[in-house]
């Protein structure tokens, strides 16, 4: 990617027009223009003024990997506008570059380990149960509830990041040179929407739907089932119930990182409770839930580590300094007992 590429990324990210960036550092809309084309090079003090503007280092725009993106996926973004959208889109490329860049001078790199798709085929939602679990036995997971779920799919070769973002998008997936999945969630959520999104991905990943099966409702099934496995949301819950208490949900959500909401759905899905109770069940949440959040102390959010892991390993190896461990994190280095 040219310097002319990346000030237009950066601009798009910012969410900034080529006048507004102009007007900040004192050129016309043309200047600008010019620069994006490639019909005139800034110097290095027009260039500094352009990263303060756009809120980046001077090195962003001489980074060496540059890759090519497939479509994106978004989940939940019909409110999202189109400017956001690309503001997204260009803060998920810039940290992936950074990432690709660490993995190149550490020399390590996460094999991809997804399941073959011959074994993921399903037509029924019991199918779907069947390859949740068949992953989890895969992944040698077991049955507990899962501590990180951005370090498992990291683990396994898939690339999580987080991205600031409007409340209207979830996450969003796509590959880079044709192969390698990426899944970007929003940082500004909580952790069992963000938990709960990884999951759904990762069943539009894996499943291979065919049939009458909706594939939007099978992967949502997937993401029960891959969080809270059939055999242990019987074993909390019951093969049976007359009645669910949203307290005894609650203290499942925090064990689980699976929402109230999520739990009654799944209490539904292994046939322990009817419809009826859980249209009941959804009713009496909702009015205790208040702006989309639900009653008690929030999960927090999750932060993926290994590429961070991974820029620690190099600057203690004196691969890089301190200033290019800061461009790599993309702002200050994270301190032990600071929250990000």
């Amino acid at each position: 990617m040219s310097i002319a590429e990346r000030i237009k990324s950066a601009r798009i990210s910012a969410g900034l027009s080529q006048q507004k960036l102009g007007e900040a550092i004192g050129v016309s809309k043309m200047a600008i223009s010019k620069y994006e084309q490639g019909k005139t090079i800034p110097n290095s003090g027009m260039l500094l003024r352009i990263a303060e503007a756009l809120d980046v280092r001077v090195d962003y725009f001489f980074r060496t990997p540059a890759v090519t993106l497939s479509e994106p996926q978004y989940r939940c973004h019909k409110k999202l506008l189109k400017k956001d959208e690309n503001a997204i889109h260009g803060k998920i490329l810039d940290w992936l570059e950074r990432y690709l860049e660490i993995e190149m001078i550490t020399d390590v790199q996460t094999t991809l380990d997804l399941p073959k798709e011959e074994i993921c085929h399903a037509v029924t939602m019991e199918d779907v149960e069947k390859v949740a679990q068949m992953l989890r036995d895969e992944w040698a997971l077991g049955l507990d509830p899962i501590e990180n779920v951005m370090d498992v799919l990291e683990q396994h070769g898939i690339k999580v990041g987080i991205v600031d973002a409007p409340d209207t998008f979830d996450a969003l997936t796509f590959t880079y040179d044709g192969k390698i999945p990426v899944i970007a969630v929003n940082k500004n959520t909580t952790g069992d929407r963000q938990r709960f999104n990884l999951a759904h991905e990762l069943g539009h990943l894996i499943l291979q739907v065919s049939g009458d099966l909706d594939e939007e409702k099978a992967a949502n099934r997937f993401a029960g089932a891959f969080l809270v496995p059939r055999e242990m949301g019987i074993n909390e819950l019951g093969e049976h119930r007359n009645r669910l208490f949203l307290r005894e949900l609650y203290v499942l959500k925090h064990k689980y990182g699976l929402s109230m909401k999520a739990w009654i759905h799944r209490a539904h899905d292994l046939g322990i409770i009817s419809k009826n109770q859980e249209t009941g069940l959804y009713i009496e949440l909702n009015t205790y839930t208040k702006n989309k959040q639900e009653p008690g102390k929030q999960i927090r959010p999750q932060l993926p580590t290994h590429m961070h892991q991974l820029i620690f390993r190099a600057l203690g190896d004196k691969k890089i300094t301190q200033s290019r461990a800061r461009e790599l994190f993309g702002g200050p280095i994270p301190v032990v007992g600071v929250e990000e």
